[in-house]
Order: structure tokens, then C-alpha cells, then sequence
């Protein structure tokens, strides 16, 4: 039964993603664009551009004036050296998109999106892939490109897969790395299961019985753990029993109503609720240093 599952929740992933060679989720880097982001991104600019090209090959309308203004204004060239010709333009810009880090793509599609002469429909277009691609930056309020997670979101995680690297806690690792790999692949309600399979991997090593419940208690009983706090894990931990299709995704229930945010806030939750147990665990000797 474990093999069929396991097979069924690698459908949609990648085989690096299926083999844990991808351990943070996409949503997750910071500071990087993917080859799947730089790829959907051309495919809209190429497209969008060769739109407005006339029978000489030269572009027109609402691309040649945003793209004049940004060959002046944000890269400074003079403007005899610019051109209207469709093959020099867009051999500018892929030069962008291709081989620019993110501040010059972001900066670009920003650019783009705030001219007054923006193309008809681009910042939806660019929206869309964002999401599609699951990129750690989105296009808010329709006119600026953000990071959906902080920089604390990406070291918790970082910081929770070394705190499970010593062999006990070999199970939880590779549930936390799943989670991550769900994520990337756009399986949230997976992702969220994953997550508190980790978490449940580390209870179990704390506890006879293996619940969470139990090992909660068992550091509250050594002074580990405030009894607000255990309340509260315990809330966590209740939600993702209460949403249908998160801990049994293979019944036939509706769909669970979960989002990217929802599997973002869970890996991150969990994550930093793990390494917060073996701290305390380890501090008051329940596992050994």
C-alpha cells in the first residue's frame, strides 16, 4: 500500500524533486530565477512582441515605446544606437531574460508593467506564469514584483533539515524534503501532509506511543515546554486532521481547500516547531546531545 502511494504522489513531480535532489521549494530561493520562469517569461515577451511587428520587420505601438523609454531611461544608450528592428530587439531583451540575474528580469518586467504604455493584458500574462511557476516573487497589486516569503522562511527550513541529519531522524528529513518537493510540484494539500508526517516522525522518537500529544506532554512535564505553547502546537497539528483530503488524500472526498500560502505557512510552522522540539529535547537530556 506505502509503494502505490508512493508512486501516486511522484506523478507530478520531477525526478530530482521525487529524489529529494531539491530539498527547499522554488518558492523558497530567494534571488534566483528558475529555467522554467526564464522560459515562460520569453514565451510571453516573444510572442507579445512579434505582435507588433510590421511588413519591414520593424516594431511599432505599445512595445517600441516602452522599449524605447527603457533603452534610455533604465539602460542609458543613446538614441541613434537604438533601433526599431525586430531581430535587434528581441535579441535585447532575451539577452535579459536569459542570462540576467533577477534584479535585471524583475527590474525589466517592473519597468514593463508600470509604463503608462504597457502592452494590453502583459501584467496578467507575467502574473500567471509567476504563479505557474511557482517562483518565490508575484506580481502584487499589479504593478510591483514582491518575494512571497522572507529570508527567515528559507534559513528555518535550511535550519530544520540540518537539525534532523543525525540518522534517528533520518524518516522526518525525508518527510520535510517531501514537503518541499509537493510544494515545488504545486501539491499543497501532499505538501501539508508531508510536513506533519515530519513532525510526527519527530514525536515518535520522543514518545512511547509516538504521538504528538505525548511527546508535547512529555516536555511539559520537564519544564520544556510552556503549556500555552503545547496548546497551541496542538491546534496546529488539529488543522490538518479537520481540512478533508490533507491526511487521507486518498479518499474519495472533495478537494481540501488549501493554497500555496497554506503549504508555505505549514513547511515553514513546521520546520521551525521541529528544530524548537530537539532543541528542548536536548537540552533536558530526553535525546542525547
Amino acid at each position: 500500500m506505502r509503494q502505490s502511494i508512493d508512486n501516486l504522489e511522484r506523478h507530478d513531480m520531477t525526478f530530482e524533486q521525487a529524489e529529494g535532489v531539491e530539498p527547499l521549494p522554488t518558492q523558497l530561493n530567494l534571488r534566483e530565477i528558475s529555467k522554467e520562469l526564464r522560459a515562460r517569461l520569453w514565451e510571453v515577451i516573444y510572442y507579445d512582441i512579434r505582435e507588433q511587428i510590421d511588413h519591414h520587420n520593424r516594431l511599432f505601438g505599445s512595445w517600441y515605446d516602452v522599449l524605447h523609454d527603457f533603452y534610455v531611461k533604465r539602460k542609458f544608450m543613446m538614441v541613434d544606437e537604438i533601433t526599431a528592428h525586430r531581430d535587434w530587439n528581441l535579441s535585447q531583451i532575451k539577452c535579459i531574460i536569459s542570462s540576467g540575474d533577477y534584479i535585471a528580469v524583475f527590474g525589466f518586467l517592473q519597468f514593463v508593467i508600470r509604463h503608462e504604455n504597457c502592452p494590453y493584458e502583459f501584467a496578467d500574462k507575467i502574473e500567471r506564469e509567476l504563479q505557474e511557476a511557482r517562483a518565490a516573487y508575484r506580481l502584487i497589486d499589479g504593478r510591483t514584483i514582491m518575494p512571497i516569503v522572507s529570508e527567515t522562511d528559507q534559513s528555518t527550513i535550511k535550519q530544520a533539515l540540518a537539525d534532523l541529519s543525525e540518522t534517528e531522524f533520518k524518516g522526518a528529513r525525508a518527510h520535510l524534503v517531501n514537503a518541499g518537493a509537493e510544494l515545488t510540484a504545486g501539491e499543497y494539500s501532499a505538501s501539508i501532509r508531508e510536513s506533519i508526517h515530519a513532525v510526527e516522525s519527530v514525536a515518535r522518537m520522543l514518545s512511547t506511543s509516538g504521538s504528538l500529544s505525548d511527546a508535547l506532554a512529555k516536555l511539559e512535564k520537564h519544564s520544556a515546554i510552556h503549556g500555552g505553547l503545547k496548546s497551541g502546537f496542538n491546534a496546529i497539528y488539529g488543522y490538518t486532521s479537520d481540512e478533508k483530503g490533507i491526511r487521507h488524500s486518498l479518499l474519495n472526498e472533495p478537494q481540501s481547500r488549501v493554497d500555496e500560502a497554506d503549504a508555505l505557512f505549514m513547511i515553514g510552522a513546521c520546520s521551525a516547531f521541529i528544530s524548537y522540539l530537539l532543541q528542548k529535547a536536548r537540552i533536558f537530556g530526553i535525546i542525547s546531545n
